[in-house]
C-alpha cells in the first residue's frame, strides 16, 4: 500500500465521518451508509500504525463492530440497541485512538489521548443521559475529524508502511 493511499483513507474516513451526521438526521439509511464508509476506510490504516497486538485487535474489533452495528441500524433493529450496541464498542475504539496515538506522539497524541479517554468516559458514564447524543457529538466531532487529519499527515510525512 503506498503512501498515498494510506494518507486518502483518513481523509476518506473524515469525509463518511461528517456525512454520517450531516446525513442521519434525514436519512438513518444515508446516514449509515456513511458510517459504513467512515468506518471501513479505518481498517487498512491499523496494520500500519503504531500499537502491539492488544491495540491493533482493539482497532480491529471496533471498526469491524462498528460496521456491524451500521448494518444492523440498516436493517432496523430498532434505536436502543443500536445505541447500546454502538457505545459497547467505544471501548475498543477509545483502546485503539489511545495506544496509536501513544505511539504516534506529537499532536496526534494530544488529540487522541483526551479523544479516547472522552469515548470510553461517555460509553461508561454518559450513554443514558438526557442528551447524549449531543453530548457525544460536542465531544468527539472536532477531536476525531482532527485525529483523523493527524492520521494523514503522518502518512503524507513518509511513516513506515511496514505492519
Amino acid at each position: 500500500m503506498t503512501f498515498g493511499l494510506l494518507a486518502a483513507l483518513p481523509i476518506i474516513s473524515l469525509m463518511g465521518w461528517l456525512s454520517m451526521f450531516g446525513l442521519k438526521h434525514r436519512s438513518l439509511f444515508a446516514g449509515d451508509i456513511a458510517g459504513l464508509v467512515y468506518h471501513l476506510a479505518l481498517i487498512p490504516l491499523v496494520d500500519h500504525l503504531p500499537g502491539g497486538p492488544e491495540v491493533k485487535f482493539a482497532g480491529y474489533l471496533w471498526l469491524f463492530m462498528d460496521a456491524l452495528v451500521d448494518m444492523v441500524s440498516i436493517n432496523h433493529i430498532g434505536e436502543k440497541t443500536v445505541w447500546a450496541l454502538r457505545m459497547g464498542v467505544h471501548l475498543f475504539a477509545a483502546i485503539w485512538i489511545c495506544g496509536v496515538s501513544w505511539g504516534l506522539g506529537g499532536v496526534a497524541l494530544w488529540i487522541g489521548i483526551p479523544l479516547g479517554l472522552f469515548l470510553a468516559v461517555h460509553a461508561t458514564f454518559l450513554a443514558d443521559v438526557k442528551n447524549s447524543k449531543a453530548i457525544l457529538g460536542i465531544g468527539v466531532v472536532p477531536a476525531m475529524s482532527a485525529w483523523l487529519l493527524a492520521l494523514s499527515y503522518h502518512f503524507l510525512m513518509g511513516a513506515n508502511l511496514a505492519p
